[in-house]
């Protein structure tokens, strides 16, 4: 079986949604596409070796890890103000660029702090904004 190139679908983005700290729909598409990128790369040279996806071999807790790491590197990237929390294991995942020196909060980030977790699963990505 081919492995062919996913996009990210249009219809499953709120075009009404209020998104803070300067974020965009196409920020979200971009990560997405990243991921959907990677995962082409990876599992089109996996099965040209006989070998099972990494969707498939993977348990869905560790697929739930890789996706979340994954989107909050790739939206880190592609945001105007956030980047990726350097904190081994910090929260919020993504944090308000300057926010800390060299983004990396001293002991942990305040959870009321501006930023954001990023879970994902194989169904779906949340990303939460504290109030």
């Amino acid at each position: 079986m081919t492995v062919e190139r996913a996009t990210p679908d249009p219809k499953g983005f709120n075009k009404e949604a209020e998104l803070p700290y300067n974020l965009r729909l196409d920020d979200f598409k971009a990560a997405m596409q990243d991921v959907y990128d990677f995962f082409l790369d990876v599992n089109s040279l996996l099965e040209g070796k006989g070998l099972e996806r990494l969707d498939e071999m993977l348990r869905a807790a560790i697929m739930s890890g890789v996706l979340s790491d994954m989107l909050t590197a790739s939206l880190a990237k592609h945001s105007r103000s956030l980047v990726q929390n350097r904190k081994f294991n910090g929260h919020p995942d993504l944090l308000v660029k300057g926010r800390y020196p060299d983004d990396t909060p001293g002991a942990r980030a305040n959870p009321s702090d501006p930023g954001s977790t990023v879970n994902g699963s194989a169904l779906a990505v949340c990303l939460a904004f504290p109030p």
